[in-house]
Parts: C-alpha cells; sequence; structure tokens
C-alpha cells in the first residue's frame, strides 16, 4: 500500500499545474454546493419564522375558513374548554391610513418624549421636508392584538435606534384605543415617526390614530410586499365597523395535552364556517414539500459531482497516457497491478477531499455574505446547512474516487512492452463506434421512461433515479464520436484559418479523440443547463402564463362585502363585476405520493355573470348548447368545472366524479365541464390571497358560491373580478377604486400589470440560474486547461523537433487555439442536444406530474449567448497554454516534459 502512496503523491507533485487546476474544479463545484445548501437554509428559516408569525407557535387555531370575522364571545368558550392555558384573540382587517404632513414639522420632531427616537428620521421620516403641506396615503393590513398575550405565540420585534439588536425600541406595542403601531415600510411612505398622528379613513369618516411605535417587518415581508399596522383588537373592529368580532384564536394548551386529540374532542361543537386546527397539521404539507425540495437540491448536488467526476476522470485518464511508459517500467521492476490501480483511487480521493475542504468554507462565507448583502429578503439571518458541509466534503471525495475508476482501469491494463511504445498507438474506429452505441442506448433508457411509463409518481422517479443519470451519461458518451465528426469536418477549414500546416490540426486531435471529447463532455455541462433553463422558463411563460386569459383587473381585499362590491360596480369606467372566493382544498391529482402535496383552489363565484365576463376555453364539452347546460348544472350545485390539468394529469372529463377534502370531510362533486384555467389560482397568489405559501394551493376548480357556503361554510369575498369599458382608462379607473374607504379594499391591479410582474419574477429568476449554468461552464474551464497543458507537456519534444527545423512560434501557439475551438465546438453542439432533451423532459414531467402541457421551443437567444460563452471560456482556458509555447525556445522544448 506503501508503493501505492508514493506513486500517487509523486504524480500529483510532478503535475502541480494540473493537480493545482483539478483540484480548483472540484473546490468550486464543492463552493457552490455548500453556498446553494446554505442559502437554502436561510431562505427556509425566514419562511418558517413567516409562517410561525401567520400561523403562530399556539397548539390550536380556531378560525373561519374564508377568514371572515366572528363574534367575541367565542373567546369566552374558547377559554372554558378544558385543558386550554390561554386563549390569544386576533383580528385581520384592512386600513387606509393617511398623514398630513404639517408646514414646519418634520417626522423626526414628532418622536419627542420617546427615548433615543433622534434615530426615527432614519426610519420613518427620511425626505420628511419634501413632503412638508402634503398628504400620504396608504392601505395596510391592519392587525388587532393584546400585546401581552401575542408575545406568547408570535415573535413581534419593535425596531430600534440603531437598526440592529441592542438599540432602544422605537416606542411601544398599543394598548389602549386610538394607538397604533406600524411598521418600517409604512412608517418611510407614511414618513411617520413616533408621536405623529395619522388617520384612519372610513367610509363614513376619519379616526385619528396616534403612532406610539414602530415595528420590524414580518419575515420575508420584502418578497411580500406586506405593510402591516398594529392597533387593540377592540381599535381594529371599531374601524372595520364591526364592534365585537375577531378574526382568530390562538389556544395554548396545558402540558401534556394532545393538540390533535384536543381539536377532535372540540370541532363538533363550533358552529358551521368555522375550522379548529392543530397548527402542526397546518404546517405539516409545507414542512413535507420543503423536505421534497431538499431532495432534489440532493439529486442536483449528485449530478454536480458526477460532473466532476468526468473532469477528474478526463485529467486522470490524461495523466495515465503520458505515463505510460513509467508505468511499463514499474511492471517491468516488479510492479503489481494492484498498486497501479490503488495509486490512481488515491490521487483521485486526494484531489477531491482537498477540493472539498476548500470549497466548504468558501461556500459557508459566500453564502453568509449573500445574507449580509440582502437582509431585507432573508431577514432570519444565515443559518448553516449540515447537509451542504456533509455534500461538499464527502461528495467531493467520492467524486474523486468515480473520477479515478476508469483510470485505474487502464493503468491496470498497460503491458509492459504495450507501454513502453504507447505514443505510436492511437484510437481505433470500433472503439468510437462503441461509444457511440453505449451513448445511444444511455439516452435510449431517459426516452423510454418518459414515453412509456403513463403514471406520474412512476415517471418521477424513474426519471430522477435512472433517466437523468443515463441522460448525463449517455451525452457525456456521445462526445467522443461528436468530437471525431467535428474534427473530421472542420479542422481541414480551420487549419487553414489559422495558418496552420495542411493535416496538423486533424491529426493532433485525431490521435487522442476520448480526451479531447470528454473535455468537450464536460464543457457541455453548463449550456445544458442555460438552454434547459431558458426553454422551460420560455414555455412557462409563453404557454402558460401569458396565455392565461384572466379579466381586465381585480381588487383584492380581507372580509370584504357585498356593499364593497357595489360600490366598486358603481366606479365610472366599470362594467361589471364578480366576487369570487378562493378556498385551498385537498386533491390527490397533482403531486408525487409520499414526497409532495399540493392543493387545489376551489373558485367560487356567481356562474353565469362569471363565465359572461371571463373569457376560458371549453375543452369539454365542445358545442356552445352543452357549454351553456354545464353552467346550469353549476348553478345547480354539487357540480365543478375543471381546469384541463385536471384532465392531463389525471385524465378526469366530464361525467367523472372529483372528491375534495378540506378539514378531513371529503366533498364529492359531478364534473360537467373542462377549460382552460382562467388564471385566478395565479392571480391569487399575486395576491397573495389565502396564505398560499402554506396552502401551496395549484391550478383550480370551479364552483358556485352557494356550494361553497354549503359545503364549507365559507362566505367571504376574497377578490372582486372587473370587466371594464371599452372606452375606460384603466389607471384612472383603478385610481378611484383605490380611494374607495372602509370597505377592506387593499390593492387593485390589471391584468396588464399582473401579467408584467410575473414576467418580471420569472425573467429575474431565469437570470440568476443563467449565472448558475455560466459558474458551470467556468468550472468547465479547469478541464479543457488541464488537457491542453498536459498535451502540451507530453509533445513538448515533438514541438521543440518543429521549432528546430524552421516552425514559427505562433504556429504552435495557433495550433492550441485551433485544438480549443474545436472542442468549444463540440461542446456546444453536445450542449444544445443535451440541453434541449432535458428540455422536453422537463416538460414531459410538467405534464406526467402537474397536467401542465408546454411545447419545447429553442431559446435562439440564450443558446446564441451560452455558445459565445462556451468559446470564450474555452479560448481563455487556452490562451495561457499558448502563450507559453510563444515564450520558450527549441532548446527548452527539447530538454524533455515538465509538468
Amino acid at each position: 500500500m506503501r508503493a501505492a502512496w508514493q506513486l500517487a503523491i509523486s504524480n500529483l507533485l510532478r503535475r502541480k499545474t494540473r493537480t493545482g487546476l483539478l483540484i480548483a474544479s472540484v473546490m468550486l463545484c464543492a463552493m457552490l454546493i455548500c453556498a446553494v445548501a446554505c442559502a437554502m437554509a436561510s431562505l427556509t428559516r425566514g419562511l418558517d419564522d413567516r409562517i410561525k408569525a401567520t400561523v403562530g407557535g399556539a397548539d390550536v387555531k380556531l378560525k373561519h375558513v374564508g377568514g371572515a370575522s366572528f363574534d367575541v364571545g367565542l373567546l369566552a368558550t374558547a377559554e372554558a374548554w378544558p385543558n386550554v392555558e390561554l386563549a390569544i384573540p386576533r383580528a385581520t382587517e384592512t386600513l387606509a391610513l393617511v398623514h398630513r404632513k404639517t408646514p414646519g414639522r418634520s417626522g423626526a420632531a414628532g418622536a419627542a418624549g420617546v427615548a433615543g427616537d433622534a434615530a426615527v428620521g432614519a426610519v420613518g421620516a427620511a425626505g420628511a421636508d419634501s413632503t412638508v403641506g402634503t398628504e400620504l396615503r396608504e392601505s395596510v393590513i391592519g392587525i388587532g392584538i393584546i400585546a401581552e398575550r401575542e408575545a406568547r405565540t408570535r415573535s413581534l420585534e419593535l425596531e430600534t435606534t440603531t437598526g440592529k439588536a441592542g438599540g432602544t425600541p422605537l416606542g411601544r406595542f398599543p394598548a389602549a384605543l386610538g394607538e397604533i403601531t406600524i411598521d418600517v415600510v409604512t412608517a418611510r411612505k407614511l414618513a411617520a415617526s413616533v408621536g405623529d398622528t395619522l388617520s384612519a379613513e372610513l367610509f363614513s369618516g376619519e379616526v385619528p390614530l396616534k403612532v406610539v411605535g414602530i415595528v420590524r417587518q414580518p419575515p420575508l415581508g420584502a418578497i411580500f410586499e406586506r405593510m402591516e399596522s398594529f392597533t387593540t383588537v377592540e381599535q381594529l373592529s371599531l374601524l372595520a365597523d364591526k364592534p365585537g368580532r375577531i378574526g382568530e384564536i390562538d389556544l395554548i394548551l396545558a402540558a401534556g395535552t394532545d393538540p390533535l386529540a384536543f381539536v377532535e374532542r372540540h370541532k363538533a361543537s363550533i358552529e358551521k364556517g368555522l375550522t379548529l386546527q392543530a397548527t402542526a397539521k397546518i404546517t405539516s404539507g409545507l414542512d413535507k414539500n420543503l423536505q421534497s425540495q431538499q431532495i432534489g437540491f440532493v439529486l442536483a448536488s449528485v449530478l454536480a459531482f458526477v460532473a466532476s467526476a468526468f473532469i477528474i476522470t478526463t485529467g486522470l485518464t490524461t495523466a495515465v497516457g503520458e505515463r505510460a511508459r513509467e508505468l511499463a517500467v514499474i511492471r517491468c521492476l516488479g510492479g503489481f497491478r494492484w498498486q497501479l490501480a490503488v495509486s490512481q483511487f488515491v490521487v483521485g480521493a486526494i484531489i477531491g477531499g482537498i477540493g472539498g475542504l476548500l470549497g466548504m468554507p468558501l461556500g459557508v462565507l459566500a453564502s453568509f455574505i449573500l445574507v449580509k448583502l440582502f437582509p431585507e429578503q432573508l431577514p432570519s439571518g444565515f443559518a448553516l446547512s449540515w447537509l451542504g458541509v456533509v455534500l461538499a466534503l464527502v461528495g467531493s471525495t467520492v467524486s474523486g474516487l468515480l473520477g479515478a475508476m476508469f483510470p485505474a482501469f487502464l493503468a491496470t491494463r498497460v503491458s509492459p512492452l504495450e507501454g513502453l511504445s504507447v505514443r505510436s498507438k492511437r484510437a481505433k474506429p470500433w472503439q468510437i463506434i462503441a461509444v457511440l452505441i453505449a451513448g445511444v442506448l444511455a439516452l435510449s433508457v431517459t426516452v423510454s421512461i418518459l414515453t412509456l411509463v403513463s403514471d406520474g409518481g412512476n415517471v418521477f422517479w424513474f426519471y430522477v433515479l435512472l433517466g437523468v443519470p443515463c441522460l448525463l451519461t449517455g451525452w457525456f458518451l456521445i462526445s467522443v464520436p461528436t468530437l471525431a465528426v467535428i474534427n473530421a469536418s472542420v479542422s481541414p477549414l480551420l487549419g487553414k484559418v489559422l495558418g496552420l500546416p495542411s493535416g496538423l490540426l486533424q491529426r493532433s486531435i485525431g490521435l487522442t479523440p476520448f480526451r479531447h471529447g470528454f473535455t468537450a463532455g464536460a464543457m457541455m455541462l453548463g449550456l445544458a443547463m442555460m438552454v434547459s433553463i431558458w426553454t422551460n422558463g420560455g414555455s412557462i411563460l409563453r404557454d402558460w402564463l401569458l396565455a392565461l386569459q384572466i379579466p381586465d383587473g381585480f381588487v383584492q381585499g380581507i372580509n370584504m362585502r357585498e356593499s364593497t362590491r357595489q360600490r366598486i360596480a358603481a366606479v365610472p369606467g366599470v362594467a361589471s363585476t364578480c366576487a369570487i372566493t378562493l378556498q385551498a382544498v385537498e386533491t390527490d391529482a397533482f403531486g408525487i405520493r409520499g414526497l409532495s402535496t399540493y392543493k387545489t383552489s376551489f373558485v367560487a363565484f356567481e356562474p353565469q355573470s362569471f363565465f359572461d365576463m371571463t373569457k376560458v376555453t371549453w375543452i369539454e364539452p365542445a358545442g356552445g348548447a352543452e357549454q351553456q347546460q354545464a353552467i346550469e348544472k353549476l348553478k345547480a350545485g354539487s357540480a365543478v368545472i375543471i381546469a384541463r390539468e385536471f384532465k392531463v394529469a389525471r385524465g378526469l372529463g366530464v361525467g367523472d366524479k372529483l372528491t375534495l377534502k378540506h378539514e378531513g370531510k371529503s366533498h364529492t362533486f359531478s364534473i360537467v365541464g373542462v377549460v382552460t384555467s382562467p388564471g385566478l389560482d395565479i392571480v391569487s397568489k399575486f395576491y397573495d390571497v389565502g396564505e398560499g405559501y402554506v396552502d401551496q394551493a395549484l391550478s383550480s376548480v370551479f364552483g358556485s358560491r352557494d356550494d361553497l357556503i354549503a359545503r364549507f361554510g365559507n362566505d367571504a369575498i376574497n377578490l372582486v373580478q372587473l370587466r371594464l369599458s371599452p372606452d375606460a382608462d384603466a389607471k384612472k379607473v383603478f385610481s378611484e377604486i383605490a380611494k374607495i374607504r372602509g370597505g377592506g379594499i387593499l390593492s387593485a391591479g390589471s391584468a396588464v400589470e399582473i401579467k408584467a410582474r410575473i414576467t418580471e419574477f420569472i425573467s429575474g429568476s431565469l437570470l440568476v440560474a443563467s449565472l448558475v449554468a455560466i459558474g458551470a461552464m467556468v468550472i468547465a474551464c479547469f478541464a479543457v486547461a488541464n488537457l491542453i497543458i498536459a498535451a502540451v507537456a507530453t509533445r513538448q519534444y515533438e514541438f521543440g523537433v518543429l521549432r528546430a527545423v524552421g516552425a514559427f512560434k505562433g504556429t504552435l501557439a495557433r495550433l492550441i487555439l485551433g485544438e480549443a475551438i474545436i472542442i468549444g465546438l463540440a461542446a456546444c453542439v453536445l450542449g444544445i442536444g443535451m440541453g434541449m432533451q432535458a428540455a422536453w423532459g422537463g416538460q414531459r414531467m410538467y405534464e406526467v406530474v402537474i397536467g401542465l402541457v408546454l411545447a419545447v421551443r429553442p431559446p435562439v437567444g440564450p443558446i446564441v449567448f451560452g455558445c459565445v460563452a462556451v468559446m470564450a471560456i474555452t479560448l481563455a482556458a487556452a490562451v495561457p497554454s499558448a502563450l507559453s509555447l510563444l515564450r520558450k525556445q527549441p532548446r527548452e522544448l527539447l530538454g524533455g516534459m515538465k509538468g
């Protein structure tokens, strides 16, 4: 064993530059994996804090299924239940706040009397002088609390004079009528400070509220764009014109009480429309989906390290070829085959281990810096992911060992006689054909899984565990014949363009097609990622989101009433309105059993008015008369119209039964129609209706509001759908709607605005993903540099002879650049091919798992950009070697190989 270690260490030390390049590639991969893992952990912590801030840390929650208010008398009833330690009431409404700035008074001046409030100007009154004598208005979420009880279940933190922990708190929470605490964003937009007086605009007038404190935004508040304020429960009920009403009750149970058993004992005693849930059950679906995301992350990490293993394979295979004579001599002196094999595994383990050890802390540091740079998006601070750390260390080492397998096999195949003459050998045509056949067979496995397996769950697991590895392996194997074809077809012309002797470039690459082909295969991965990401992202935008035929606009609010809808309908330019309620219900139509769970949105409306103003494409039934009959059946009740995704994912259609579950109860409906979704599920996520980050509702089921009230007891109005007059000015209409006070309205937006925001969000996500793809190209460029350095080192004597007989310095440099160009061209062809197949596979997964039908269209712009990036990075990797050749004299080249 000692001899194997000595061989390995000697090999690494003799080729320090190439050893460093291989370690750097693994290090960057480990760094990327660890950074992403820690960033995900930090985001998950923020999401978990967000859920706790919304759902609370109580054991049981009592609320209305649609978020409507109920009689405060239930608070005393809940407090009297056995094993209830504390009952915590809460209410949520919308508030229209206005701050009238009076001449000569700045926002900071209003902070007098509160310790340390000299810094309030930085929080709420920045630029106050420019707003003197103006009125600032904002619609915010109003939350009614009893502060001392609220602190038992939710973490509400007051802002400090320094903006950081340890500073003097800015005020306090409300304790009496006429008091309000606002968050930092509301304070900034209203230029308000502690001590200022705001006015809550109601339909019947105004109510003055003194700002007594400024609270920090809830976790991920910057992402969800929520502005919140806090008053007492009594004050909020008066502002909402709902005296004696509350929105929910959190229950803290006595120690040892089982929340699920408690719910079972008392849920029958509450009135219809109210729901009693254990908070652990509310968040269990989210926890499962977060776990499924971790599984996806692990799989992505495995694929990344497999790519690193390919790079290591290329580098070590090149080294074995170089050392064939040396290995042959060792065999002649009595060395065993297993010693040569073990030495390769030791080299792989050292490269992978060192790369992981260096990449892990760099990844943690990069994630820590990211959290510090974006504190609003990641407000819960840095979270270390032990999963990422373990993957970085173990994955790097395993990738090194996997990368050493093929070189170890080659080392054991070196015989003394053949090894001494190995440089005269070249790859045989049948070997390239054999690799091509193996690659095609691997890709056919992936295609077979996606085309022959019909069950969504089986497709997912087969594709992830077998299809994706076969996809990666198949294209990596095909890289060799692809490189050979491109070399034969492009090298003659490229050689002339570069001014090289006839046939020199083609012969140079043809001697080592496997090395050059595998290097192109390593280089293709980043481009394949970019092509796949932009193909699927573009398809989702083009074929789904932008194709949604959503109405002219929406008004969103909290606990809106029929009177609010009527006031909206009276705004000039509004042709018609339709009240909509969205209820998240459970379905088994989507997701992967045992891995992820999804709900669906039960979209309730008045059928006739909805379909009069909403354009939908009917899949079933096809005729106009039958479609009207379907609408009539919807009115009659116990019937639903489903979105097309249900038909695609589960084959459901007209005449079938659909069972939806809510609070453990099953409700069966008859399917009377299938339509393309009008996008109300997407609109609800846009407005964050129904705590969508908990529900994860997907697609839509359409029914009547009468059915929703009868089955689920939900009579709330979440959205008011609008159809505008043809000559209406949309901006003016929504401006007038925003002036309606006291009706629970929070925001309003047009279809154009909603689609633009969604497009902006997805485009930004694609750009971020593209950076990851470019990072993969940069990692792969180390493989290119390694190959070229090895090629130069191996052929130094040959280059010296060429220089000695009259070849110019530039000829050798151009030869190196020509080889890099051939590698880059092969990587472009391979990357586009693999990316398109991966995109098709992803879209097939969308279809069988969630029923989303997308078309595969090559994204020309990203493909061109990606190819340019591949060529630029490949050439950049070759330039140092080319410059090194330019500096060397013939005598130095003839002196032998250096590592």
